[in-house]
């Protein structure tokens, strides 16, 4: 099955916000709002592709390719984690522990101006 998420894809380890509590004056640290847009719309996309169906056997492969709007420089593994992430949170899988994925693969698909995007394809 391949899965498409469009957009440039973050990394929500490296985007985080210091913030402080209004209440009690304390700062905490929370996740950038261009992250927090990225999820959702990601969410949104993967819903509509996967048409509530489940996977069901697991383990499974995941392998993705990144393709980055900009040249400037990127993490692979922090993507990933964001790409593993939406997947769990749509519940498209169950966890992204080593449980339900036997494999992952990761790949820099180049520079895509037009249409920065991650392709996902799951295999069982």
């Amino acid at each position: 099955m391949k899965l498409v998420i469009k957009g440039d894809t973050p990394s929500q380890k490296n985007r985080k916000i210091i913030s402080v509590n209004r209440a009690t004056g304390r700062p905490f640290l929370r996740t950038a709002d261009k992250v927090k847009e990225w999820q959702e719309s990601a969410n949104i996309q993967l819903l509509q592709q996967w048409k509530n169906l489940k996977v069901t056997e697991y383990p499974i492969d995941v392998n993705v390719v990144i393709y980055y709007g900009s040249m400037r420089r990127h993490d692979l593994d922090n993507a990933l984690g964001s790409i593993m992430d939406a997947l769990a949170t749509a519940k498209i899988i169950e966890d992204d522990d080593t449980t339900h994925i036997s494999q992952i693969t990761i790949q820099h698909g180049g520079y895509d101006k037009v249409n920065p995007r991650a392709e996902i394809f799951i295999e069982d």
